[in-house]
């Protein structure tokens, strides 16, 4: 029988692409096992055509919070599988119970993670320093030897359906071939968001200054800042022409098609949110702007060629691991003082170089 491991990566998507990593180096160092990942639902698309994953558990957060009988019929059917080895890179209460309930001989999990005393072996998980995957190689391998170069990168895999999609919406939206930037103005949560007025004196660079289309890009949830973005658009200085190279996949794309309007474009700018860590699997050159969040948490791209754009000097940053609703200091300095001429500047730097 081929050794069986569980890792539990039931955190936000950027998480869990960032993850993809660790997963592929699991597979790679236990070549004949069969690996199990266990994600939230509404994630699992991203992990579609894996070849290091052999079965995807999703665990429905809000039914098990409405009634905790089903968390533990859950837990029966995890630990019917009998695991040999469970990973929890997820640091929750709720992810070191899961581990500890599967019965697996060796659990290994941070020292930081709730409940920590349940894994079997724990590793210490620094809050700022180390980028988020060698955070993960860490449960792994000794610091000397953590993969590098495409290994530290995202695994994604979108199949012909997406291929096919792309190919499709792309005929239909771009009149020329001069190629894509990509924006992504969103992010969960506000402090992490640069303004629309930002985002817009980007956009207007890019159109009156290069060839290349702008493409906005976001869920269903972000239509309310495609209608503002749009609205702000109607009183730059553009030509029709100029006009025209602006489009919207706001609301239009899932997550598998995401991936492909994010590997072919020519480069993207977004705030500190997951569109990063897609872009980072493909290599794509990034312009990430920080506002209550810094690099030294570890989530920065990972591809190649890439910029980031912070405004230095402030003492309140970070306010927050994941930032905020609103400014603990009311002032928002770290997004409203960004400056779109830099980051203009600083997409052409990834562009070129």
């Amino acid at each position: 029988m081929p050794e069986k491991i569980l890792i539990i990566q039931t955190a936000f998507l950027g998480d869990l692409i960032l993850s993809t990593s660790f997963f592929h180096a699991v597979k790679m160092e236990h070549k004949d096992s069969e690996v199990h990942v266990l994600v939230n639902l509404g994630t699992e698309s991203v992990l579609s055509n894996n070849p290091d994953i052999a079965l995807v558990w999703c665990l429905d957060k809000k039914k098990i919070k409405k009634n905790p009988f089903a968390f533990f019929q859950f837990i029966q059917k995890i630990r019917n599988e009998k695991y040999d080895k469970v990973y929890a890179p997820h640091f929750s209460f709720r992810s070191s119970l899961i581990s500890f309930f599967t019965g697996a001989p060796i659990r290994i999990g941070y020292k930081e993670s709730g409940f920590s005393f349940l894994h079997t072996k724990v590793i210490p998980r620094p809050k700022q320093g180390p980028h988020e995957v060698e955070k993960l190689f860490s449960l792994l391998f000794e610091p000397y030897d953590f993969p590098t170069g495409r290994e530290r990168r995202p695994y994604l895999f979108p199949g012909i359906e997406e291929e096919t999609s792309f190919s499709q919406k792309k005929s239909k939206l771009l009149k020329n071939d001069t190629g894509y930037i990509l924006i992504a103005p969103s992010s969960l949560w506000e402090t992490k968001r640069m303004p629309e007025e930002k985002f817009v004196s980007v956009i207007t660079q890019i159109l009156r200054k290069r060839s290349e289309s702008v493409i906005l890009i976001g869920s269903k949830a972000d239509l309310g800042i495609q209608e503002h973005i749009y609205r702000l658009m109607k009183t730059e200085p553009l030509e029709i022409k100029e006009r025209e190279r602006l489009h919207s996949l706001v609301g239009q794309t899932n997550l598998k098609e995401l991936m492909v309007w994010i590997q072919n474009a020519t480069a993207i700018i977004s705030n500190d949110s997951s569109p990063i860590h897609f872009a980072s699997a493909f290599n794509t050159p990034t312009v990430m702007v920080y506002g209550a969040t810094i690099p030294a948490f570890g989530y920065g791209s990972l591809s190649d060629k890439h910029k980031i754009i912070e405004v230095n000097g402030l003492d309140c940053r970070p306010c927050g691991i994941h930032g905020g609703r609103v400014c603990p200091e009311g002032h928002f300095r770290c997004m409203l003082d960004q400056n779109p001429v830099r980051i203009f500047e600083a997409l052409e730097e990834v562009i070129k170089t």
